[in-house]
């Protein structure tokens, strides 16, 4: 797979189908994963990967209360996540659709049939971690496997998350994110976004760099 086609459509692919993803696949994820930067050689991450059926049902219990204490706390219960809110039409379209996503991975996250749990220690900004998770989706976007990047776990349930995983307590390790993956239910494509002269300054803060990109300069 060419590098810019891996780059441009690899996205959030919360909906996956059930079919097992064959373990010679699961093993170059995180070999590739762990080919990434890392702040001076250190390597501080362990990965869990999950494939058992019985740790995959008490990681989508834990997974549906991290998510509705979530939802509860930072949204008021509300099941739009705020869409409602939100003034522009398009966006709160938007909003919607990543809300219903995001619902049914909730739901349905005992059925995925891989996750992996990433965990590093000394690694306060995550800056040598987050490379590694990146890598790893996109290997396994070179193989059609949809990944999504998931923090609720370690954000809110992360010592029942140790518990069922066998983490040691006292080591210093944290979950920092857990990527589920499977062959994606939905279709691979570019990610609409904010124009690059939108978001980008040249050389000072307010100085537009007049680039005209209006359209992603890869596409099928």
């Amino acid at each position: 797979m060419d590098v810019f086609e891996a780059l441009y459509t690899t996205r959030a692919m919360r909906r996956v189908s059930e079919n097992p993803i064959p373990e010679d696949v699961l093993r170059q994820m995180v070999d590739a994963g762990i080919r990434a930067p890392s702040g001076s050689n250190r390597q501080g991450w362990k990965f869990i990967l999950v494939t058992d059926q019985e740790i995959r049902n008490q990681l989508g219990d834990l997974y549906r209360a991290a998510w509705d204490f979530y939802v509860k706390e930072f949204y008021g219960g509300t099941s739009d996540l705020g869409a409602s809110n939100v003034i522009d039409d398009e966006k709160a379209e938007q909003v919607i659709r990543i809300t219903k996503s995001a619902a049914w991975l909730s739901e349905n996250f005992h059925k995925v049939p891989a996750m992996f749990v990433v965990l590093s220690r000394n690694d306060p900004t995550g800056s040598s971690i987050f490379p590694a998770i990146w890598s790893l989706m996109l290997a396994g976007r070179a193989h059609g496997v949809g990944t999504c990047l998931t923090t609720v776990l370690g954000m809110f349930k992360p010592e029942k998350a140790f518990e069922i995983l066998n983490i040691p307590s006292d080591k210093g390790w944290k979950i920092d994110a857990v990527v589920t993956a499977g062959y994606p239910l939905g279709k691979w494509g570019v990610a609409k976004r904010t124009p690059v002269d939108e978001v980008t300054y040249l050389n000072t803060w307010g100085n537009k760099t007049n680039w005209n990109l209006e359209e992603p300069l890869w596409n099928y």
